[in-house]
């Protein structure tokens, strides 16, 4: 099974879209929202390993809930040999002296699962990318999480109205599933599955790719590798799946 990203075509869209806002248009913020399952921890890596690192530094924090204002300008002081004392307060000015002296590179600050991201730490973040009184900074903060990360922005006009590069990751759409399927298991194995038991497939899966990988998975593994799988069976299979 081929376990690299399919490029569906929202997903394409959406990494463009976040590539040009970070790196072109120099946004202090960006926004990607999407549910689970549909690739925004992969589009993260994907805008990684296309960063020109010479250019780019990237923090990225994956337990968002776990990490605090403190924590933040911690690991960021050390990351850049900055001295942190045991007041935050001391650590953060010395921060941000470095932040505004040093532009050797740009500071993206990604925050994974951004739903979770504690109030504090939220201000500190924008603290840090608003620091600069010319009005370029050199930080950027992503945020990316479940779609009720924009209620919670909402709830902080400020901030919202910032934020102006917005972006939805919707999941696939049915006319591209065959490809899909066919980019993780082979065309042999999409043959063995008719148009309708592919509709019962994509159904369940909602259209998004981290649904639909261990369902198919799990649906061609049923008999032998190249019996047909009926509709019926599909509806069974996967119904077995979610009771699992």
């Amino acid at each position: 099974m081929n376990r690299t990203a399919f490029p569906y075509r929202d997903f394409v869209r959406v990494k463009d879209i976040v590539r040009t806002a970070l790196c072109e248009q120099q946004e202090p913020y960006v926004l990607v929202t999407g549910e689970t399952g549909t690739g925004k921890t992969m589009l993260l890596r994907e805008l990684r390993a296309d960063l020109d690192r010479a250019r780019y530094r990237v923090f990225y924090f994956a337990g968002a809930q776990k990490l605090g204002a403190t924590g933040l300008v911690r690991v960021m002081a050390r990351a850049l040999r900055v001295s942190v004392s045991t007041c935050h307060y001391e650590s953060l000015d010395k921060l941000t002296h470095t932040l505004a002296t040093d532009e050797t590179q740009k500071i993206l600050l990604w925050f994974d699962e951004a739903h979770d991201l504690a109030e504090e730490t939220l201000a500190q973040a924008r603290a840090l990318c608003e620091s600069s009184l010319e009005g370029e900074g050199r930080v950027q903060v992503l945020l990316v999480g479940l779609p009720r990360l924009r209620a919670e922005l909402l709830a902080c006009p400020p901030l919202w109205r910032r934020i102006t590069v917005r972006e939805e990751l919707a999941g696939l759409v049915l006319e591209e599933l065959p490809a899909f399927l066919e980019h993780h298991f082979g065309a042999a194995q999409v043959k063995r599955l008719c148009e309708i038991g592919q509709g019962k497939l994509f159904e369940r899966g909602k259209g998004s790719p981290g649904l639909l990988l261990p369902m198919a998975k799990r649906v061609f593994a049923a008999g032998n590798q190249k019996s047909r799988i009926e509709p019926e069976q599909v509806e069974d299979i996967l119904h077995r799946f979610e009771l699992g």
